[in-house]
């Protein structure tokens, strides 16, 4: 049997050979169309595509003949604005391929409602981020469905990344840096619900409070909250640096909130890390090469979507009790803490 290359990928779902092989490699620097990804996608499943001969051939008969979807709790633009959710949908469809599982349907949210979510003739799905189960049981009725950042109920597969775990961690290196005086920027939480949104307190945010009142530290003065956007970050270390008594470091969220906020300290007269420490959570590939270099806590994001589809083929295979995946998280230390580089 002749082997399937990236020209013949190319060739059926009519792009160059670049595209495919940006896609396929899940460049995150490289944007397509949506459509464009899935047809290149399903293409490299029709056509047996694998990465190596040394690998193992996974691909199963049974797969190819079902269709699986992604309902994804956020627009294509808030996606690629933050890479958490990007990295978890390219992780799920880069083990899609080496399954054979064709992702024939991307639903999303563009605004508050849900009612054009209709993933009723899907034998799976993948559900990214958090969405009520409300709406999981209007649109489909398949009991092939893995969460991914949230847990559903205790009757549908989940991975999750251990976020009051990342906090603790991200908060232990500063308190063990000497710091006392530590402020939070973060987002608030929401899920999506058939009426809209139910906001709360985010995790993170939690932890860091429960933490610092261990220590008798806490100071919420110090906690600042708003959207999960960059510009947000960058708004919200502008408003801390601007009041009387500033904190010695923070503990930012997420990274792209981080390296907004690490312009905006370069804009005032502090310096990180020599006046504010930082440490941040997500350790995306460019936290490495902003100035001063991020510390930040690793969240294996790939790998969420990875073990998601695993999850998936291992439920169709036949296991009835639904599991849920916690995976571990890694403080990587670079120049933002104040401390020697890791």
């Amino acid at each position: 049997m002749m082997i399937a290359t990236i020209k013949d990928i190319a060739k059926m779902a009519r792009v160059s050979s670049a595209t495919v092989s940006r896609v396929l490699n899940s460049d995150t620097t490289f944007h397509v169309p949506e459509e464009t990804r899935i047809r290149i996608m399903e293409t490299a499943v029709k056509l047996n595509y694998r990465r190596s001969e040394r690998k193992q051939k996974l691909v199963s008969p049974d797969m190819q003949d079902l269709k699986f979807g992604l309902l994804i709790w956020c627009s294509e633009q808030m996606e690629y604005s933050d890479p958490f959710y990007l990295s978890i949908r390219q992780g799920i469809e880069k083990e899609c391929v080496k399954y054979g599982i064709s992702i024939s349907r991307v639903f999303r949210f563009i605004d508050e409602t849900s009612t054009d979510i209709d993933a009723s003739q899907l034998d799976g799905l993948f559900v990214i981020g958090k969405v009520h189960l409300d709406i999981i049981h209007k649109t489909t009725q398949t009991p092939n469905i893995v969460s991914i950042d949230y847990v559903l109920s205790e009757e549908y597969d989940s991975v999750m990344f251990d976020l009051p775990k990342a906090t603790k961690q991200a908060l232990t290196h500063l308190l063990q840096l000497g710091h006392q005086k530590i402020g939070y920027i973060g987002g608030i939480s929401y899920i999506r619900t058939l009426e809209g949104k139910i906001f709360n307190t985010d995790a993170r945010q939690k932890e860091f409070e429960v933490i610092l009142k261990e220590h008798n530290v806490f100071n919420p003065s110090y906690v600042f909250a708003g959207d999960w956007r960059p510009e947000v970050g960058y708004q919200l270390m502008k408003q801390a640096l601007e009041a009387e008594d500033v904190p010695t470091a923070f503990v930012i969220g997420s990274d792209p909130m981080a390296i907004a906020a690490l312009k905006a300290v370069s804009e005032s007269a502090y310096q990180v890390p020599n006046d504010i420490a930082i440490v941040s959570i997500d350790d995306i590939e460019l936290a490495s090469f902003v100035t001063p270099p991020l510390t930040s806590v690793k969240v294996f994001m790939e790998e969420m979507g990875e073990t998601a589809v695993k999850l998936m083929v291992d439920r169709l295979k036949g296991r009835e009790r639904a599991l849920h995946v916690t995976i571990p998280t890694k403080l990587r230390i670079r120049t933002s803490c104040g401390a020697n580089a890791q």
